[in-house]
């Protein structure tokens, strides 16, 4: 793969940049490099691969459009979206911005950032992609980003580690109580392993797949209107499968996967199995040494209605303030459709959502594993990607930091369930 020497520059200040994240210099659309370039800023969530990755990108668009320069910025998720609203209320977004459809109605509607339907057909060319995805980036009509890659979930199993606790990986479908079992069946298998090996991290944490979840039952996170599309019960019943999964240990205990800070625990064998998007197959694996993953689907209690959906796993915006459109959706065009982009991220971000950016490299191994996965999803994809709705990344954030705190103990079911309804509500109103 080339790497070209202003990529090397560029990972090493990457690299020491992850957290957290300070937006430094210039203001979106200031020039820098001279009088007659143009600079351009970008800013993305992720962990140093991803950097590494997004820079060498980058390099090659600068190196192909010698009148731009590019300056680059990017956190963990969390500190990511802290920083965005920061700037967003100064009207000073980064030109390019990493979106996520738990926040593109917020920064659509609010004006943060700008629909890009005047670009399409002109600087961004959307003809590689999907029919229909560029639809669910949609609000009233308008386009306000343009989705990179696809995802959806999957069961990841260290099979390595499966063969050292004597424990056989799951065959054919599960329903959500045989997963439960194999878990416990590694739990016990595992106990006198160090460090000790629990079944997974505590799944009923993750609201996408709480939406899969609810997409079995018939039900969805939101309805069309924005409200809530499931009950309280729903929630109960979700949330209240982790109890007896921490009490016999299947579940990684809540106070050691705060120690791990970060770091992923089937990646650091602390765990057998993850509940997980299907690209993060790859960054898994490089956690763990190189250990064998496999991909399984995911539970269901009926395999004819699984749930499932392909994502938008990761798009790019525009800041409507940018003084610089034409350049910075050139630079979104390029990230999405170019063939050596797609050879150097691979299916690290996800399927590549564009076929040129396919047609840049042939997967094989751990790639070619997540492509052949979502393949053989086709036919179960029974479920819809949630609407983008204001207040979806408020709703997950307070639905990420309640789990916890059931988790930890400092709060019970009923009370966790109340609070996130008060929250949920309150936000989704807020936001409409």
């Amino acid at each position: 793969m080339k790497r070209t020497d202003a990529y090397s520059a560029r990972a090493l200040i990457a690299a020491a940049a992850v957290l957290p994240l300070v937006v430094t210099g210039c203001s979106a659309g200031d020039t820098g490099g001279g009088d007659d370039t143009v600079v351009l800023d970008f800013a993305w969530w992720g962990d140093t691969t991803r950097a590494e990755r997004y820079e060498e990108a980058v390099a090659l668009f600068e190196e192909q459009n010698p009148g731009v320069e590019v300056r680059t910025n990017f956190a963990a998720w969390g500190d990511y979206w802290s920083a965005r609203n920061t700037e967003a209320a100064s009207g000073s977004l980064p030109d390019v911005i990493q979106m996520d459809l738990a926040y593109l109605a917020e920064y659509g509607q609010s004006g943060r950032v700008a629909p890009l339907d005047e670009h399409v057909g002109e600087q961004i060319d959307v003809s590689a992609l999907p029919e229909g995805l560029v639809e669910s980036t949609q609000l009233d009509g308008q386009t306000f980003a343009i989705p990179t890659s696809t995802n959806t979930l999957a069961t990841i199993v260290n099979t390595d580690l499966l063969g050292d606790l004597g424990v056989e990986p799951p065959e054919g479908d599960l329903t959500w109580d045989e997963y439960d079992a194999f878990l416990a069946d590694v739990a016990e298998a595992g106990t006198d392993q160090d460090p000790v090996v629990h079944g997974s991290v505590d799944y009923t944490q993750a609201l996408w797949l709480f939406q899969i979840w609810l997409g079995q039952q018939g039900k969805a996170l939101f309805e069309e209107d924005g409200a809530l599309g499931f009950t309280q019960d729903d929630l109960a019943e979700w949330w209240g499968r982790a109890a007896p999964l921490h009490e016999n240990g299947s579940f990684l205990p809540a106070d050691r996967l705060d120690q791990l800070e970060g770091v992923d625990a089937i990646g650091a064998k602390e765990t057998a199995a993850d509940i997980s998007w299907d690209n993060f197959l790859v960054r898994f694996s490089e956690g763990s040494g190189g250990a064998d993953l496999a991909m399984l689907p995911l539970p269901a209690d009926d395999p004819e209605q699984r749930g499932l959906f392909l994502k938008p796993s990761l798009m790019l915006s525009m800041a409507a303030g940018s003084e610089h459109p034409d350049e910075a959706a050139a630079l979104i065009d390029f990230i999405t459709n170019d063939p050596e982009v797609g050879e150097i991220f691979g299916i690290s971000r996800g399927v590549p959502a564009s076929s040129t950016a396919m047609d840049g490299f042939e997967p094989e191994g751990l790639d070619a594993q997540v492509v052949e996965y979502e393949a053989a999803l086709e036919p179960h994809l029974t479920g819809s990607v949630p609407p983008p709705v204001a207040g979806f990344g408020t709703v997950e954030t307070a639905f990420t930091r309640i789990s916890g705190d059931l988790a930890h103990g400092a709060v019970g079911l009923d009370a966790a369930v109340n609070q996130f309804f008060t929250e949920a509500e309150a936000a989704l109103a807020a936001g409409s």
